[in-house]
């Protein structure tokens, strides 16, 4: 146990350090180079995302009777509605423009159904999130199968939201199975199993950004 302890410590330190690093990086890519569309926002995202967790986890150490929770779900549908808008401004095909759209209406009108009996000021987003997270990774597997019909496919792994892509959908694999037994372990005592792997698939998915913006930049240069 005190090893699993020490363990997540670590482990939640590197992945704070990794979003710190790509947001810095990020911040870098957004000011010597001119991205277009929404993603030359995404490294104000990754800021905004940093900081928020940063206050987050220290929410209740300055404030121990505090809930933080709220501050989660607010930069849950943040995400959610960015990363949608994101795939469907860089998708070309209409159909999957089309789809993704009808996602983010879903997602928002499911955000509001499930606010009616979850309180989202000491609840975490259960079906909302579940449900963002399908239809993003759903939204992903449009984008790439885009890149696989498409002559650039031997370019992509250039391309800054190719591993944004491949953050992201690693990050929700591993998330989802995090998320629907949460509230089994709810009952146990031991929850660094789960927070120790939830800490992994964040640094593997901020590496994954990382190596999306070097790519970028040398591939600029």
């Amino acid at each position: 146990m005190d090893n699993k302890i020490e363990l997540l410590i670590v482990l939640r330190k590197v992945a704070f350090g990794s979003e710190c690093i790509a947001a810095l990086i990020g911040l870098f890519f957004l000011f010597s180079y001119k991205a277009k569309g929404l993603l030359k926002w995404f490294s104000i995202f990754l800021i905004y995302i940093f900081i928020n967790d940063i206050i987050g986890y220290n929410t209740r150490h300055w404030f121990p009777n505090s809930n933080n929770l709220i501050l989660y779900n607010i930069s849950t549908s943040i995400t959610f509605l960015f990363l949608f808008f994101i795939y469907h401004q860089y998708t070309k095909e209409k159909t999957s423009k089309r789809f993704i759209m009808y996602f983010t209406i879903l997602y928002i009108i499911t955000l509001f159904i499930s606010g009616s009996y979850e309180n989202y000021l000491n609840q975490l987003q259960s079906i909302p999130f579940l449900l963002g997270a399908f239809l993003l990774m759903t939204s992903i597997i449009f984008y790439f199968a885009e890149l696989l019909k498409s002559e650039q496919i031997q370019k992509s792994t250039k391309d800054l939201l190719f591993w944004i892509s491949v953050g992201l959908l690693i990050y929700y694999i591993g998330k989802m199975p995090f998320r629907i037994v949460r509230d089994y372990y709810a009952n146990h005592n031991d929850f660094s199993t789960l927070f120790i792997l939830n800490s992994i698939f964040t640094i593997i998915m901020n590496s994954c950004f990382i190596t999306g913006f070097l790519i970028h930049r040398k591939t600029v240069s």
